[in-house]
């Protein structure tokens, strides 16, 4: 029986130690650090095939202007003195656009009475072709030359490449009872310079319509 009784105490004992807390110490057990984390990898940093190349701008499209109808209208500006400097009409395509498009409205302004000659089934040509630029003057323009023919701004803005880089897609202007030289000119310019947007395709139908009306303003204004 001493023995029995020694034995459960032993046990006893034993669950008695094993019950108990951790000591005070080991509240304070020092933590492991963090590891430390990886730099971040610099800007240009690593094997060059991960790098990203710049992306190489789209060169502009190098004008082309037509030829002898650009020749004879810039001739037709520097003698009447709409074109200051030396005469370059043998060099149209180093010429300034927006100088020759004013160069075109001044001279439209002068000779209003040459538009009643013009060649009303050549200028719906151009009225229909729609906008040239998306420039605000030549918008206009072009939209006061369809006011004359009653074409519908939504039927030209529809069906225009250029509409989502346009401001004023279906905006109506008030109806001219005549034709405005100083528009078409302007208009007119920018074809024999070569200045549209390159995906405006200017058909050989509506070129010779073109080359027909400035050959004619040229002779009429003489």
């Amino acid at each position: 029986m001493a023995l029995s009784a020694a034995r459960r105490l032993s046990s006893a004992a034993a669950g008695g130690d094993a019950a108990r807390p951790g000591t005070l110490s080991s509240l304070f057990a020092p933590r492991s650090s963090p590891k430390p984390r990886a730099p971040r990898p610099e800007p240009g940093d690593g094997p060059p095939q991960e790098r990203r190349k710049p992306r190489a701008r789209p060169r502009p499209r190098s004008r082309q202007p037509w030829g002898e109808e650009a020749a004879a209208l810039l001739r037709r500006f520097y003698d009447g003195g709409y074109l200051p400097g030396p005469d370059l009409s043998v060099a149209p395509h180093v010429l300034s656009p927006d100088v020759v498009k004013g160069a075109a409205e001044r001279f439209g302004h002068d000779h209003q009475v040459v538009a009643k000659w013009l060649s009303g089934s050549d200028l719906k040509k151009v009225a229909l072709f729609g906008c040239s630029s998306v420039e605000r003057r030549t918008v206009f323009a072009s939209k006061r030359l369809r006011a004359f023919f009653k074409i519908q701004e939504a039927k030209i803005c529809g069906s225009c490449k250029m509409r989502n880089s346009c401001q004023f897609v279906n905006q109506e202007v008030s109806r001219h009872d005549k034709v405005i030289l100083s528009d078409t000119m302007r208009i007119l310019t920018l074809f024999v310079l070569d200045t549209c947007p390159q995906q405006l395709k200017v058909t050989p139908e509506l070129k010779a319509s073109i080359c027909k009306l400035v050959k004619d303003t040229i002779n009429l204004s003489q």
